[in-house]
């Protein structure tokens, strides 16, 4: 046999073979970590919202951009040391509520941030628990207090007191309900249903019936909610959202009220602790039939109930909301002052007739808020103050001047509770212009401008707190509609029809 020559060349391949055999055996090889996703927000609905932070400020967001609200500002008159807890919208007048941590009722001026206490003193039973929820039942216009202890109260919106302790939670072991929202929540709404986040269990449940606290599955969370938190349902669409605020970071879910579950869409940059949709725009006018509607001043729908506790031939002439506490009066063509439920239209006398009683057929009939007292004034130039605590008149002062003014409606501006000033507004449907009557008691009346639209006397008209803007109920030939009012000209701009002939309308106090 042959010995075979091993060249240089051989000894070089072999080298090559060994070292790209060596690269290709990498069972010892330490595999490289790949990071891990970074969680990210889902895709945010594009709904506005109100928010609180835990300092108590109120902010206003679009849920598309949680980095820069839309405008803020300081809640203040509150008691020293004192926290809002929790804040909500009252439907039947477009107000901001919130519940103090000294155990008070507020409702929040939302363009100054200035909180109206409800009541002279903190409501009894006192707030238990370490966190507290309100919200609004918009069905009897009442509001609804959980804490996460179990505590189940009701409140009265404008007297601010407990109106029934109800049954605690139960139904679910060691329950922490920190948050709570009513569906269809707008005025005169006939049915709602009232749900409930667990942070112990992590999941949604529906409080059903309310009042005996009975806690009913809808599902899981899917996430773990601690710390602190809020709660709110969309008016409209019934969308679903919360706050959960821990560890120093707040961020923002979709609730799905058919499953429970929570999606995330979105991180605040301040720490908030609620959240809040905003009611409808909303408006009340009453109709010789006896009926309340409540109407979107915006749009003309509407919805109505009868008025309950009128007397034979009675109707109301006269309507508007107080703006210290949110209760709405009417004065009747039969000398009488009435205050009116919102919701099933049931009146209560304040008082006993009025003396000196009504002069005229249409009558202007609204609050000053800088003073708590009623002006009623007529075609016939009766200029009258009433006390709506007493229904009496405590003040006939000077007719409306000059000539024979023939005046069927009367509206304030800075309608809001703590005003400071205000002007007062009103219609001659005689020659069909605005006047300013200033000073009020003298009667005297200094021309704005012309409406210039033709108009009866059958009217209603009021100015927004919030807003500023003023609308009236007009007659112009035999078309009723909804018009805006322009303060500075006098001119009448039309908005939108509304059939039901009216004897006197107002605006919600959050309009």
């Amino acid at each position: 046999m042959k010995d075979t020559l091993l060249t240089p060349r051989s000894f070089l391949l072999m080298g090559l073979m060994s070292f790209f055999g060596a690269c290709s055996n990498d069972d010892d090889r330490t595999p490289v970590q790949q990071p891990e996703p970074v969680p990210m927000p889902s895709t945010a609905p594009p709904v506005d919202f109100t928010a609180l932070s835990n300092d108590n400020k109120v902010f206003y967001f679009n849920a598309k951009d949680l980095k820069m609200p839309i405008r803020s500002y300081t809640i203040t008159g509150l008691q020293s040391g004192e926290s809002i807890l929790s804040i909500d919208y009252r439907p039947a007048t477009g107000q901001l509520y919130g519940l103090g941590s000294t155990s008070r009722l507020y409702s929040i001026n939302e363009n100054s941030g200035l909180a109206t206490p409800l009541g002279a003193a903190s409501f009894s039973p006192a707030i238990e628990g370490t966190s507290s929820s309100i919200d609004f039942n918009p069905t009897v216009d009442r509001v609804r207090l959980i804490s996460n202890n179990g505590k189940n109260l009701r409140l009265h919106p404008e007297l601010g007191t407990v109106v029934s302790t109800d049954g605690n939670l139960n139904g679910v072991a060691s329950t922490q309900v920190d948050a709570i929202a009513y569906t269809n929540s707008f005025s005169g709404s006939t049915t709602t249903q009232l749900f409930d986040i667990d942070y112990a269990t992590d999941k949604l449940y529906l409080q059903n019936p309310p009042n005996d606290g009975k806690l009913q599955e809808v599902g899981s969370l899917k996430v773990d909610f601690s710390g602190t938190g809020g709660f709110d349902i969309q008016p409209d669409s019934n969308l679903g959202i919360a706050v959960n605020n821990k560890s120093n970071e707040s961020r923002l879910y979709t609730i799905n009220l058919t499953n429970g579950e929570a999606v995330w869409v979105g991180t605040f940059t301040q720490q908030i602790v609620e959240v809040a949709f905003k009611s409808k725009p909303i408006a009340y006018a009453t109709s010789a039939t006896n009926s309340l509607y409540r109407l979107n001043p915006v749009t003309g729908t509407s919805n109505s109930v009868a008025l309950m506790g009128m007397n034979s031939s009675e109707e109301v002439v006269g309507l508007d909301f107080r703006p210290s506490n949110g209760a709405l009066y009417a004065v009747t063509n039969q000398n009488r002052l009435l205050t009116v439920n919102t919701s099933n239209g049931q009146v209560t006398a304040v008082g006993s007739v009025l003396s000196p009683i009504l002069s005229g057929q249409n009558f202007g009939f609204d609050f000053n808020p800088t003073v708590d007292r009623i002006r009623l004034v007529s075609n016939l130039g009766q200029n009258l103050r009433l006390n709506p605590d007493t229904g009496a008149v405590v003040g006939t002062d000077s007719f409306l001047n000059p000539g024979t003014p023939s005046v069927s409606a009367a509206a304030y501006t800075n309608n809001f509770a703590q005003a400071s000033s205000t002007q007062l507004f009103v219609i001659d449907s005689g020659n069909n212009n605005l006047y300013l009557q200033t000073p009020p008691n003298n009667g005297t009346l200094v021309p704005v401008g012309a409406l210039g639209v033709t108009t009866t006397g059958m009217n209603g008209f009021d100015i927004g707190g919030n807003s500023g803007e003023a609308f009236a109920i007009l007659t112009v030939s035999t078309t009723q509609s909804i018009y805006k009012i322009n303060l500075t000209t006098g001119a009448a701009t039309k908005t939108v029809d509304f059939s039901p002939a009216v004897t006197s309308m107002t605006l919600g106090l959050g309009f």
